[in-house]
């Protein structure tokens, strides 16, 4: 059984293409293919749609769609990447009623124990007339498969070849009986070669000699890159020809990937008539043994051939292509820099190559052309987007299109039709750089790869992690923030409301389905709104003596039902259009008249002395509302002076009366109340049977009972004191279902921004958890989510607590500083949450509970590779690599620097540069009594080296004002090696440098900090990782495996070694005896 779990699924791109159905609607479709899993959308005016999605065990290294047109299914070719490559047969269907399927058809095995895997060339190409896929995996041998007349697996045999540094493979003709592939190699004297070989299916082989069609021919192998790599090899394409090209051009093939971009024509037909005859008469003298005939032909092999067409390629390797349109033979060429160009290719009246900047993009790993100039780019560095080109500069106007070096001739687009007019036949290229970017994003597609280091940090003191990644590369260096949280989506905003404290929703009947106005308290007043519809919302205080009271702060307001005896002396709850009000003076009620669309008084306002029973008045003067809860029939106030009333209301006579009260006493004195709550556990019942109480100096909340017959609220379950004074209560039934069991929990919004749960189970509380979120007081409200019972916490953050998987888990919104919020279903806003924040009111929908939120700081051509946070002065320190993006062949500037980022806003507040030829390597921040301080690993790499020998560590001492951080260095020590990884033992510092680990002590006796070197520790490999729980350092080694060493009395020995090849790349301690790697 293979098992794969992930916290964030692949996003890096490595393969796209589009493929049509015939009569299908949609009928074009866009595969993506990432490095375990392929996804495909469909082409839609309004932008791409995912249709389906298979997870691929295995990398991913090519896709190809079998070009057999089909009215509802197309077969997909996957190659995955060694050390077990496979290729899988897909069938991607439609349905029809529309709905679309993929399925696997066959695995096919590619794997050779014996056979070197493919250096440069392993890629997977399928003929234009989907008659034969070839597959190259492995050196100097071909799976050639034949597939059958749907696309599908017919059989395969291998076809070996004498090319063993192969660079790339295409077709350039096709029949059912013979096929043609060009390739480039590498030959055995280090020489570039261009060749095409026929291939024969019933032989079941490719032809020995190179095919009449393109002979063997030299390129100039200065025009390339000496570093052959995934992006340094050349890519050929081949061009056809069409009856509109000139009568020489019988196709040709067209090298990309190089200094310049070169087109060579096939040989034409008679030529190749001539030299048929040649090689007949030379195979003749070949058998008499006429040397002199057999060196005059290998001189003429090997002469250089010249290219129809060429232009210069002023930029880096080449990384992707595609095809604009056949016929129309235009190409877009991107670099490893995220650089477009478009080529043009024009065969009528002589040949011209033009090349067109186009502007900047995400470093490209694939191109494909979908239609109407919008293309989608794939990228492995950043994130992949979907683009358009515009006929004029849309963005950067000031600044040109791409830098082109200075030595390149390039043309203004004005001049380039008079240049093309007047060109002479010297001159088969031209480069075309205007003003400004001509490619507009339309859709970004998120990247977190490739995640060269992270760290795991709370940086607000919320309980809520975060995990920051140096990610990106090339030209889109990022450092990525990347929280788990609830999906909100802002829909309405309504600006100029401060200090709000609670929000309640209102209807205009009890059992409306749609709520009509809001009610919102601040700490001076109160405000109502109606919703007129979707995009207006409008005040309606009214009269302060008629309506609601809006000069006092509101505590509660709800709706309630009118409750009447029917004939059996039983209480029957009928729907009504009254609200209850509570300010800290007394109750209101209110009843909505449906004609003006306001609410007005039913009767005066009810003060606290109406309800002391006769002779007891004294005992309720000077006595106000500090809390209260409203269901559906039962009021709960909670008074100053530690006294609880239960009140319901006799609509027939709008009166108030009293049921029960309360009061309390703790430590021989009155118990201040700070929140009450009535809410029913059973969400279909209108009253409930137990009220919740929490206190503020004894820090603790108790459930009452209203089951006694007598009057009384007894005690039936008490919470043990709490870290502080509750501030929210509710005792809340996560389970809609009501035929399952219950699943009712105490919440308890603290002050201290924690929120504290107990099982409510029989009348006890048990199993006790606690989540901060923040540290300001926290507020909790029941809220309807879709279709799921949810409990918003507001407080420095706000967080969604819900049941799932049999237990009570929570989700944080990214949103900060919310003091309201509350439930709010209308037409225009159906299912949503309002929220009160510090610039008013925020509408939005909740759409998923776990979701991932990734903030990105782009830091561009610095590509991060190490951080670090340095809690005292709340900030990362980062460690990036800077390259200036050179053209193919001239050498790339390196710098290295120290970037400081405030840990919750991320500006920049420092930059120190390291020196000439360095590269940081890793960071360790550590704090003395003198201080915050920043070790530094860095590198130093000759050109001649091919291991490193020269590497220093230095120390950064660092001071911060309100505005920036200053960094300078203590210390530094030489060290012959890479400096690798860096971790901190007993207060000392642990440093991998190449096959060592070496412990530094900072000795600060002198007045000035030395790093003394104390101990070493020599293994048989690089050791690459390096971690660290008290005396022991486990190490991870960059070819077999891992260790663990212990240091005592300034010694490193070794005490665990695991054998087995593990290869290693991180490795991390969570106890003495427990490791992950």
């Amino acid at each position: 059984m293979k098992v794969v779990t992930t916290f964030h699924p692949a996003s890096s791109v490595v393969d796209s293409l589009k493929f049509r159905l015939k009569d299908e609607q949609p009928s074009e479709f866009l595969v993506v293919a990432k490095p375990n899993r392929l996804d495909i959308y469909a082409l839609l005016p309004e932008g791409l749609r995912h249709q389906q999605g298979l997870d691929i065990w295995g990398r991913v290294r090519v896709i190809r769609a079998v070009p057999v047109l089909s009215r509802s299914s197309i077969s997909l070719l996957v190659l995955t990447d060694h050390p077990e490559p496979e290729l899988i047969f897909l069938s991607f269907t439609v349905n029809d009623a529309g709905s679309t399927e993929i399925t696997v058809t066959k695995y096919l095995p590619l794997i050779e124990h014996s056979a070197r895997p493919a250096e440069f060339c392993h890629t997977l190409l399928v003929d234009p007339s989907g008659g034969v896929a070839v597959v190259s995996a492995y050196t100097g041998k071909l799976k050639v498969v034949v597939l059958d007349q749907n696309g599908g697996y017919d059989r395969d045999f291998d076809a070996s070849i004498t090319e063993l540094n192969l660079l790339d493979i295409t077709f350039v003709s096709t029949s059912r009986d013979m096929y043609t592939l060009a390739m480039m190699h590498i030959d055995y004297q280090q020489r570039l070669q261009l060749l095409t070989r026929d291939l024969s299916v019933e032989d079941l082989q490719l032809s020995p000699l190179p095919s009449p069609l393109l002979p063997s021919l030299s390129i100039p192998g200065k025009l390339f890159s000496t570093v052959m790599d995934d992006d340094g090899t050349p890519t050929i394409i081949h061009i056809p020809s069409y009856k509109d090209d000139d009568d020489d051009f019988e196709g040709g093939i067209l090298i990309i990937g190089g200094r310049k971009i070169m087109l060579y024509d096939f040989v034409d037909v008679e030529t190749r008539a001539k030299r048929e005859s040649k090689k007949k008469r030379a195979d003749k003298r070949k058998a008499t043994g006429d040397a002199e005939a057999n060196n005059k032909e290998k001189v003429m092999e090997w002469k250089k051939r010249k290219a129809r067409a060429m232009v210069e390629w002023p930029w880096a390797e080449v990384t992707a292509w595609c095809n604009l349109n056949n016929k129309e033979r235009k190409f877009l060429i991107g670099d490893r820099y995220g650089r477009l160009a478009l080529l043009s290719i024009n065969l009528s009246g002589g040949t011209t190559l033009t090349l067109m900047a186009l502007g900047q993009i995400s470093a490209s790993t694939t191109l494909t052309y979908l239609a109407n100039q919008i293309f989608y780019n794939g990228s492995h560095f950043g994130s992949s987007q979907l683009l358009q080109i515009t006929t004029t500069p849309s963005s950067a106007l000031d600044a040109p299109t791409l830098p082109v070096p200075s030595t390149i001739p390039t043309i203004n687009p004005n001049a380039l039709n008079s240049h093309v007019l007047g060109r002479s036949n010297d001159i088969s290229g031209y480069i075309v750089v205007g003003m400004g970017s001509y490619v507009t994003e339309l859709d970004s597609f998120n990247n977190l790869a490739p995640i060269l280091d992270a760290a795991l940090i709370d940086t607000d003191g919320s309980g809520q992690n975060e995990i920051v990644t140096c990610s990106g590369g090339r030209s889109t260096g990022s450092i990525k923030v990347i929280r788990s949280g609830a999906d909100f989506s802002e829909k309405a905003i309504v600006q100029g409301l401060c200090n709000v404290t609670h929000i309640w929703p209102l209807k205009e009947m009890y059992c409306a389905s749609d709520y009509a106005h809001i009610v919102v308290s601040t700490l001076q007043e109160t405000h109502v709104f109606r919703f007129d519809n979707a995009s207006s919302i409008s005040s309606i205080d009214g009269d302060k003596n008629t309506g609601f009271i809006t000069d006092l702060p509101t505590i509660a307001v709800s709706n309630i039902l009118r409750r009447t005896r029917n004939t059996e002396n039983k209480s029957d709850y009928l729907d009504s259009s009254f609200v209850i009000q509570v300010v800290s003076k007394g109750l209101l009620l209110l009843e909505y008249d449906p004609g003006v669309r306001q609410y007005s008084r039913a009767s005066e306002l009810w003060t606290l002395e109406k309800f002391a029973d006769p002779g007891k008045e004294g005992l309720w003067k000077g006595r106000e509302i500090v809390a209260a809860s409203i269901n559906a029939s039962q009021v709960v106030l909670a008074l100053n002076w530690g006294r609880v009333v239960v009140l319901t209301l006799n609509v027939d006579v709008k009166r108030f009366i009293k049921l029960r009260e309360r009061n309390f006493v703790h430590n021989n004195r009155d118990a201040e109340i700070s929140a009450v709550s009535c809410l029913p556990q059973d969400s279909a019942k209108p009253f409930t049977l137990n009220i919740v109480v929490g206190f503020w100096t004894s820090k603790h909340v108790e459930i009452l009972s209203l089951r006694p017959t007598d009057g009384t609220m007894p005690t039936i379950a008490t919470t043990p004191v709490l870290s502080s004074a509750p501030r929210s209560l509710l005792l809340y039934d996560f389970t809609s279902d009501h035929s399952k069991l219950s699943n009712i929990h105490l919440l308890i919004g603290l002050t201290d921004g924690s929120i504290a749960s107990f099982v409510y189970r029989n009348d006890q509380l048990l199993d006790q958890k606690l989540v901060s979120i923040g540290s300001l007081p926290v507020t909790v409200r029941s809220c309807r989510v879709g279709t799921r019972q949810t409990v918003l916490a507001c407080g420095s953050r706000t967080a969604i607590l819900f049941w799932e998987k049999e237990r009570l888990m929570y989700s944080p919104l990214i949103l900060k500083d919310v003091t309201a919020a509350a439930e709010l279903s209308t037409s225009a806003y159906p299912s949503s949450i309002v929220l009160a924040n510090s610039d008013g009111l925020v509408f939005g929908k909740v759409n998923n509970f776990d979701k991932l939120h990734i903030r990105s700081i782009p830091l561009g051509l610095n590509n991060p590779l190490r951080v670090t946070h340095i809690p005292a002065l709340r900030v990362f320190a980062v460690a990036c690599r800077y390259i200036t993006p050179a053209r193919i062949g001239d050498l790339e500037d390196i710098k290295g620097s120290i970037q400081v980022f405030d840990d919750i806003s991320f500006n920049k507040l420092g930059h120190f540069n390291l020196e000439q030829g360095e590269e940081p390597t890793s960071l360790l921040s550590f704090t003395t009594n003198s201080g915050s301080y920043l070790c530094v690993a860095a590198v130093t790499l000759e050109d001649e080296d091919t291991e490193a020998s020269k590497g220093r560590l230095f120390v950064l001492e660092m001071t911060s004002n309100a505005l920036q951080v200053n960094m300078c260095v203590a210390t530094s020590h030489d060290v012959k090696g890479c400096p690798y990884a860096l971790t901190s033992v007993n207060s000392m510092i642990a440093a991998a440098v190449n096959s060592m680990v070496v412990v530094f002590k900072m000795d600060t006796g002198s007045g000035n900090m030395i790093m003394a070197k104390i101990a070493t520790w020599n293994h048989n490999y690089l050791v690459t990782s390096l971690t660290s729980r008290g005396d022991i350092i486990l190490l991870g080694d960059a070819i077999s495996s891992i260790s663990m060493l212990r240091l005592e009395n300034n010694r490193l020995h070794l005490i665990a070694r695991d054998y087995g090849a593990l290869w290693p790349t991180c490795v991390e301690l969570t106890s003495n005896s427990t490791l992950i790697e």
